[in-house]
């Protein structure tokens, strides 16, 4: 019986200790918040969680596809950030810390339970989490970040405060000394939307891979809805001798793309960066036009630049070729419907010298005397006392 409780008494501990470990904290702070005292933190799950930090992060577009459920909703009334509709238009600077390694914050530093703060329960891999605080600063900042590679990027977040071209943060703190200072300078200038996100000690979170993970969003680029962080761990394929070429696949999928009427949705990018994506997201133009490269950027990266490729719109003709439709938008989606310069020039003389004419002859009309056969047959006084 004693060996029993022996081995018992530890278990239970031991279950404990990986229930707390397995919990993600988000801590969050705006400019003109009120410190709470005693009030206890929600529990989120991971797609609720990820919509508060995309609101927080002001890239919500993104991630429109769970937005309209209603524990986000909730969530997003709780901890997102604020706008008031009639202030003047002065958006504070977001601020985004990683932390990692940390099951329980609070016990660590005392301070941090004096900020709003809400838990992440089960928490996802921490490949996942920080692959998702990777994603938030290449949507936020599309034109700086999203040509980099997720390594590229965390090294550049752990060894600076890196700020995006709009002013935010992105920051992966080395340790809790590190994150509670950068914390406590920042919401004393009270001018940041700080959201922290601290993850915990990443042999309790290995258990999880693959399990609980962030949802599906997309990504900026013209890049197709991002799945890799909620994939489960396959088998690898093995070699068959059964094979096709690949060449075989390329045409039927470009005939495809070119037939798909479907409108397409969303707001594309004015430059993708490299052919087959630009031919991917815009459908190969819609079948109006071609994906050409458009120019270089040699400032956006340091490796040599950035290509940016686009449609060029070409017109159409219908069947007897009497009617020549122009097309243009960044997928050559949009029709044309001006018209000639000189056709309105004609139309508006038209008009003015149309109405004009018709106020001058109501005009002259009133200036006419009226005719004598009015008073015809009618004479005075004067000429009866004559008879």
């Amino acid at each position: 019986m004693k060996l029993s409780q022996s081995l018992i008494l530890p278990a239970l501990c031991w279950s404990a200790r990986l229930a707390t470990a397995a919990t993600a904290h988000i801590y969050i702070h705006d400019p003109e918040s009120q410190p709470r005292h005693d009030t206890p933190s929600r529990s989120l799950n991971p797609v609720p969680a990820r919509l508060v930090l995309a609101q927080r992060a002001g890239v919500e577009d993104y991630h429109s596809a769970d937005i309209s459920r209603e524990e986000v909703i909730d969530a997003i009334n709780d901890y997102g950030v604020r706008t008031p509709l009639f202030a003047a238009e002065s958006r504070p600077h977001k601020a985004f810390i990683l932390v990692e390694g940390e099951s329980d914050p609070a016990a660590v530093k005392p301070s941090l339970r004096s900020y709003t703060s809400f838990e992440l329960d089960p928490a996802p891999a921490a490949p996942a989490s920080k692959g998702l605080f990777i994603d938030l600063a290449k949507q936020s900042d599309p034109s700086g970040f999203a040509h980099l590679s997720d390594d590229d990027l965390y090294t550049m977040f752990k060894d600076s405060r890196t700020l995006s071209v709009n002013g935010d943060m992105f920051h992966i703190a080395k340790s809790m000394a590190d994150f509670e200072a950068l914390f406590t300078r920042l919401a004393k200038e009270n001018n940041w939307s700080i959201t922290a996100i601290i993850l915990p000690q990443g042999e309790y979170v290995r258990t999880g891979q693959g399990k609980y993970q962030w949802g599906t969003y997309e990504m900026p680029m013209g890049q197709s809805p991002l799945r890799k962080r909620q994939q489960m761990k396959e088998e690898p394929l093995t070699e068959t001798l059964a094979w096709k070429p690949v060449e075989s696949f390329s045409a039927p999928a470009t005939a495809f793309a070119a037939n798909n009427t479907t409108p397409l949705r969303g707001i594309l990018p004015a430059c993708f960066l490299t052919m087959s994506s630009c031919e991917s997201a815009t459908r190969n133009c819609t079948g109006h036009g071609k994906c050409t490269k458009k120019y270089h950027d040699k400032t956006a990266n340091n490796k040599g630049g950035v290509d940016c490729y686009s449609c060029s719109c070409s017109a159409t003709k219908s069947n007897d070729g009497k009617v020549t439709t122009n097309w243009g938008g960044p997928a050559c989606q949009k029709k044309d419907i001006s018209i000639e310069f000189w056709l309105i020039v004609l139309f508006t003389v038209g008009m003015i010298f149309l109405v004009g004419f018709a106020i001058g002859s109501v005009y002259d009309m009133g200036k006419q005397e009226l005719p004598s056969v009015i008073g015809a047959g009618v004479s005075g006084p004067t000429a009866r006392q004559r008879t």
